[in-house]
């Protein structure tokens, strides 16, 4: 782990190019919000990454960057496996909760699969969707300090309980080609993917309009699942972490879309965030200006945007249902795709 030293700043010219939702309704997070007292006390975010090794001792893109802002100050540790990563969240994590502080963590890939995909894979019980499917990918999921993971192999069994495959997990180098589990969707399969109860969408109804990839891209340009299939485990873990888990929620699965989770005491509020919020010019410039990696920049700005929204009393309106979501959509979001804060 290498510790970079605080860069502070307040944000906002990240801030002012980010609109808020459209007339957001009041929060209920113990009035918070509406006293000016911001709902956190603390900002953790990571920036994931899905390498089968080690990344190099010296710090570089495409890594593992974890960044807090917290006593008005932004800093950022470098990180080169997911377990070393996860072991500092942790620390943070726990350290908060011992001062009483509020915690807004967020990692950067997706924490559900398009609606549907419980039911394919025949997950009834008692379990909502959602925790079904961080179930079985965390307990399919084998993924070493050494930063070698399974995950092209429990695609492959996804895609065989789904329906036998190929598809619609897709995308991994050829040696990992199999009959469930393909290196490209071409004339092979499509979307909307049918499957048992029905079919499987391309995308999260949170990814619609946003020009991103499908969370069944494992591989190649662009692709979010390999990061999702090695990240929900880690989640996971830390939501049920026995130190933690009495404070802890995932938004908006386990909260719905409402600020009021955040309570007065301690506790951990998890959820899913996307760096792309951050204007191209403004990292831009934060790298020009510091030196910093462009994933170390994009972790600090994103920190820094959400402590000083919260200070001006806003970021409850982000945790609210967002405008135009209908009854169905929202009941399908919060039990099983997730939404990206």
């Amino acid at each position: 782990m290498q510790v970079f030293p605080a860069v502070r700043g307040d944000g906002r010219a990240v801030l002012d190019r980010n609109a808020r939702p459209a007339n957001p309704r009041p929060t209920s997070g113990a009035g918070r919000e509406l006293t000016g007292t911001p709902l956190f006390d603390a900002y953790v975010f990571v920036d994931w990454s899905a390498a089968n090794r080690p990344t190099w001792t010296r710090p570089c893109p495409d890594a593992i960057w974890v960044g807090e802002h917290s006593e008005g100050s932004t800093g950022e540790t470098y990180h080169r496996t997911r377990g070393e990563a996860i072991r500092d969240v942790r620390r943070r994590l726990l350290a908060h909760v011992e001062a009483g502080r509020r915690v807004l963590v967020g990692f950067d890939f997706p924490c559900g699969y398009p609606r549907g995909l419980a039911s394919a894979l025949a997950l009834g019980g008692a379990r909502p969707a959602w925790r079904g499917v961080w179930d079985i990918i965390g307990d399919l999921i084998a993924d070493s300090d050494a930063n070698v993971s399974n995950r092209f192999a429990v695609a492959h069994a996804l895609n065989r309980m789904v329906g036998g495959g190929p598809g619609p997990f897709w995308g991994c180098p050829p040696a990992r080609v199999t009959s469930a589990l393909t290196g490209a969707m071409k004339d092979l399969f499509s979307f909307p993917y049918p499957c048992r109860g029905g079919t499987l969408p391309r995308l999260r109804l949170t990814e619609a309009g946003m020009g991103v990839q499908e969370t069944w891209k494992l591989y190649g340009a662009g692709s979010v699942g390999s990061q999702a299939l090695t990240g929900i485990p880690r989640v996971r873990a830390l939501r049920d972490d026995p130190d933690l888990r009495a404070v802890s929620q995932v938004w908006p699965f386990e909260t719905g879309f409402t600020a009021a989770a955040v309570s007065g005491g301690p506790c951990v509020l998890h959820a899913e965030i996307w760096p792309g919020i951050v204007p191209g010019p403004d990292l831009d410039a934060e790298v020009a200006s510091t030196g910093a990696i462009r994933d170390q920049a994009q972790v600090r700005l994103m920190c820094r945007w959400a402590a000083a929204l919260d200070a001006r009393g806003e970021l409850g309106a982000l945790l609210d249902p967002p405008p135009g979501l209908g009854e169905e959509d929202e009941r399908a979001v919060v039990g099983e795709e997730g939404w990206i804060l």
